[in-house]
């Protein structure tokens, strides 16, 4: 997958995407699986924005029987097997438990018809999945079971908990990569760091959009038939530009912190938060907001917490205030974890759409977006070539492509036949393979749990180039071959782009000095950084930690 502006200035295009977040991924793969001639272009790196802020949850669609809302729920189902199908190695079954209390809607009479309901809906969510992917059944626990989950629950009034399944997906960014290199694959072309500034028109009809080469400061215009807008929270700075219809109500800040040690081993926990919180889309009402913890990489993620955000897009942070809030929520209902600013060593922020608040001020919890939407222009506005996608779950974005494809097909946009399929997932080793990489698999486990079928390439680079195979100091494992790899088949052209997302190596904790030297060193050895380039890089991903992560080093 390599970077190439100027063959996006000089062709012409049936298909734009804007954004590189999961939505836009997504969709860039159906439609270059389907045949279109389509490009992706992304303002920063893939994946950086608000699909990095996540719990990394591929929910199975429990929580909307709250709502009632059984067709998102199976939207969450056929996502789930859209995942599998692509990145099987990136997707492990988590249990997930809530406590249960008394009778009412916290009690386990409702709680045992919710889990015969998940499981009557989800029928098929283990079809075609690996036998070591498929999730159980839910199921009730006693107050012993739960509370040797949650050994410092309060017991006073605990009747037991709730069990049932989800999936974590291990590298949320890897996952949203897997999707655009298989859109590659298929004859798709796409570029990080090009900046949309406005989508160009004659009269009523898109016919491209206005670009930026954010690294050589090249401006062009990108010609296409069709232009799909999945930029996520910079879809209305778009809009303005180009002077659309809005599309967007509000914004919503979410914030999810991540801990230094296990909390719940082995399961995710819901556990009610101290404020009061009326979801008014929901048909079965709870009265708190709900934290959750998920166990990865010996961490705890915790989250999320929302409010209304005013700033610019380009200037979201994770405030002090926010970490804060998270860590005494948490330490208000689980007073074991006693945590504090140090267990921080990561955080998230992400942009949702939110409903406008009844009335001013806007200083509480906003009502989020339920239901992401595939916006048709020629409908809302009448002008023509222009679709718009809000987004508002990392889980039902592959539902959220297909829909788009089945609108195309519909407008005859794309007119063969099947969708073709591409997927990452590992494949049995060939005899070549076994004596050529013999050892790698036992050595560098974590290479193929990240990788999956590409995890040969990263082999074939360890095996051919001196010292590729030794490791960097980080807080995972991370060998000089997989930087190596990430800049020249995985487009890699800033240091952050290696630590926050091609690899895991800054997802637990800002490296070393020494390891982001090490880091830096190999990369300007592969772009032709000088010295000041190094310094630059190593400076820009510090920053991200102290400045926007709040993280302390």
């Amino acid at each position: 997958m390599q970077r190439d502006t100027h063959y996006l200035a000089e062709n012409s295009f049936e298909a734009i995407v804007i954004g590189g977040g999961i939505h836009g991924a997504t969709v860039f793969y159906q439609l270059a699986a389907a045949g279109l001639k389509v490009c992706l272009v992304e303002k920063d790196d893939f994946g950086a924005g608000t699909s990095a802020n996540s719990l990394k949850i591929l929910h199975g669609g429990l929580r909307y029987l709250q709502h009632l809302n059984i067709k998102r729920m199976r939207e969450s189902i056929n996502s789930r097997k859209y995942y599998m199908e692509m990145a099987p190695h990136l997707i492990t079954p988590l249990p997930c438990v809530i406590p249960t209390f008394g009778l009412g809607m916290k009690g386990k009479p409702i709680m045992a018809v919710a889990m015969k309901l998940f499981d009557l809906i989800g029928w098929d969510r283990n079809k075609n999945s690996p036998a070591d992917n498929k999730v159980g059944r839910g199921r009730l626990l006693s107050k012993k079971q739960c509370l040797k989950i949650g050994p410092g629950l309060n017991p006073e009034g605990l009747t037991g908990g709730a069990l049932w399944y989800d999936d974590l997906i291990t590298n949320t960014e890897r996952m949203a990569l897997s999707f655009i290199k298989a859109g590659v694959h298929c004859g798709g072309i796409a570029a990080n760091y090009v900046r949309v500034r406005k989508l160009s028109r004659i009269k009523n009809t898109i016919n491209g959009a206005e670009v930026t080469d954010c690294i050589s400061g090249r401006a062009f215009i990108i010609k296409a038939d069709l232009v799909i807008n999945a930029a996520g929270p910079w879809i209305d700075e778009i809009r303005k530009e180009s002077h659309q219809a809005s599309t967007t109500e509000d914004l919503a800040k979410a914030v999810n912190i991540v801990i230094n040690k296990p909390i719940f081993r082995g399961h995710g926990f819901g556990l009610e938060g101290t404020e009061e919180f009326t979801d008014k889309d929901a048909k079965l009402k709870r009265s708190k907001r709900l934290f959750f913890f998920v166990p990865w990489k010996n961490n705890t993620i915790i989250g999320t917490t929302y409010t209304y955000y005013d700033g610019k897009r380009d200037d979201l942070h994770v405030g002090e205030e926010a970490i804060n809030e998270i860590l005494n929520e948490v330490n208000a209902i689980y007073p074991c974890a006693a945590l504090n600013s140090k267990d921080v060593v990561f955080s998230h922020a992400g942009l949702m759409p939110a409903h406008k608040p009844d009335k001013a001020p806007r200083n509480g919890t906003p009502q989020l977006v339920k239901h992401s939407r595939v916006i048709d222009h020629a409908d809302l506005e009448g002008l023509q070539g222009l679709l718009t996608i809000e987004g508002v779950k990392y889980t039902t974005a592959p539902a959220i492509a297909r829909q788009v494809e089945k609108l195309l097909r519909k407008k005859k946009v794309i007119k063969n036949g099947n969708t073709p399929h591409y997927s990452f997932a590992p494949t049995p080793d060939t005899e070549k393979d076994q004596g050529r990489f013999a050892g790698f698999q036992r050595r560098y486990p974590h290479i193929e749990q990240n990788y999956g079928n590409d995890s040969r390439s990263v082999y074939s680079i360890i095996a051919q180039e001196g010292g590729a195979g030794n490791f960097i100091p980080s807080k995972q494992p991370l060998t000089k071959a997989e930087i190596i790899y990430s800049v020249r088949e995985e487009m890699a052209v800033k240091m952050s782009d290696v630590v926050l997302r091609r690899t895991e190596c800054g997802t637990s904790g800002c490296p070393p000095e020494a390891g982001l030297r090490q880091i830096a060193e190999i990369m300007a050895n592969e772009l032709n950084w000088d010295e000041e380039n190094i310094e630059k890089e190593i400076d820009q991903v510090l920053f991200h930690y102290r400045n926007r992560l709040n993280i302390e080093l």
